[in-house]
């Protein structure tokens, strides 16, 4: 079995937040704005700026090309840079390639033009990636078997240390990976069973072989703090280390600073031929066993967030999660209940947050989902996201996330 680990939790780049701060004031403070170029990358700006409210008029070009991008995001004029370069309250984006500056950048000086923003090549990529619906074999998302966990860490964002004893039913796990199975013809990049603690699920064994059943290929993960591991090869429901062999199941165990036999659990993963991926962040491209580190992801609860903060997010078109037949945007909205009650405020869901899986019909659906904007954005203050202090047990009091 192939015990490298494949990139489905490696975080996304993510682009500059002070240079989408300047861009966006710079767009305030024109009255008309174009994108220089017209190609794949110059259409996924359009569509952010899109999402964030900002009207573009059109794309600015050197020269017309004698055949038209087969890429189309929507259609706006496309001017030649010599029409626009004189009128009053023009702002040009350049979003080309750094080579074609050379020309550009001369003429515009020539011209006495001064109303331009150049977008670093980091922020050019990492927007579009962010912005780029997904192909089916990139898709993935990530179902709570168990709301509640038998740790209890400060800020986490499942709010795990906050929830009730909740389980997720069988026949509702059952009923909701058929239809998703459905949508996605069986194919599908990835699929986490997390939590809380997945592993305090009675039927745990049986929701693996379900989607397995359902997804026969692709990468089937555990996300688990691994406390139950060892007690689970000889569990009532089967041994759990056997039916993660049988069905291609990859272990990530996140390392915490407490008493547990780490190393026992990688022998017992050799033993059974399961990969087990274990590091104190998940999100690394390999493990690590450094101190772990709690993330403090502040929350606005007036919901005051710009929209074009939102491709600066880690979940954003990445960690989507099912839960009870909606899919939502990321973790934070799927179990905001458990916020609202614990603190008593009023986090609010739109029908726009999420998508009911049985009413739509195909997985491009939920590609195109995943990058657009979403109104739960408005509560996440991701410019205090960060690494906030070593990990420690929850104090289960609201000043973790705010």
């Amino acid at each position: 079995m192939d015990n490298e680990r494949k990139n489905i939790h490696l975080i996304n780049e993510l682009p500059h937040i002070y240079e989408l701060e300047d861009m966006m004031a710079f767009c305030a403070e024109h009255t008309h704005i174009y994108i220089y170029g017209h190609d794949e990358n110059q259409e996924y700006l359009l569509k952010y700026l899109d999402m964030c409210g900002v009207a573009v008029e059109g794309y600015v070009v050197t020269f017309f090309q004698a055949q038209e991008p087969k890429f189309c995001y929507r259609t706006i004029p496309v001017r030649l840079a010599e029409e626009i370069l004189e009128e009053e309250g023009v702002g040009i984006l350049l979003a080309l390639p750094d080579r074609h500056y050379g020309k550009i950048i001369p003429m515009f000086r020539k011209a006495g033009f001064q109303d331009y923003f150049v977008l670093s090549e980091y922020n050019k990529r990492s927007i579009a990636g962010q912005v780029r619906p997904r192909r089916k074999e990139e898709l993935a998302f990530e179902i709570s078997l168990a709301d509640h966990c038998n740790l209890s860490c400060q800020m986490c964002d499942h709010f795990s240390q906050l929830s009730k004893e909740w389980f997720v039913g069988v026949e509702r796990f059952e009923k909701d990976m058929v239809r998703m199975g459905e949508l996605f013809d069986h194919e599908i990049g990835a699929i986490t069973l997390l939590g809380g603690e997945p592993t305090l699920h009675g039927d745990i064994i049986e929701c693996i072989r379900i989607a397995r059943r359902e997804f026969p290929k692709g990468e089937l993960i555990i996300l688990t703090n691994g406390v139950l591991l060892l007690e689970l090869e000889h569990s009532e429901k089967g041994n759990f280390w056997e039916v993660c062999r049988e069905n291609d199941v990859r272990i990530s165990v996140t390392v915490y600073p407490i008493k547990l036999d780490y190393e026992a659990i990688e022998e017992k993963g050799k033993e059974y031929g399961v990969p087990v991926f274990m590091s104190s962040n998940i999100h690394a491209g390999q493990g690590t066993r450094l101190t772990k580190i709690s993330d403090k992801h502040t929350m606005d609860i007036k919901g005051g967030v710009e929209r074009f903060y939102c491709v600066n997010c880690l979940y954003f078109n990445k960690f989507n999660v099912l839960k009870e037949g909606r899919l939502y945007m990321c973790p934070i909205a799927a179990h905001s209940d458990i916020f609202n009650q614990a603190f008593q405020q009023n986090l609010e869901l739109r029908e726009e947050d999420f998508l009911d899986i049985y009413q739509i019909q195909s997985w491009e659906e939920i590609s195109e989902f995943t990058c657009r904007y979403v109104p739960f954005c408005r509560y996440c203050d991701l410019k205090q996201w960060g690494h906030h202090s070593h990990w420690k047990a929850s104090s289960k009091k609201i000043e973790e996330y705010v």
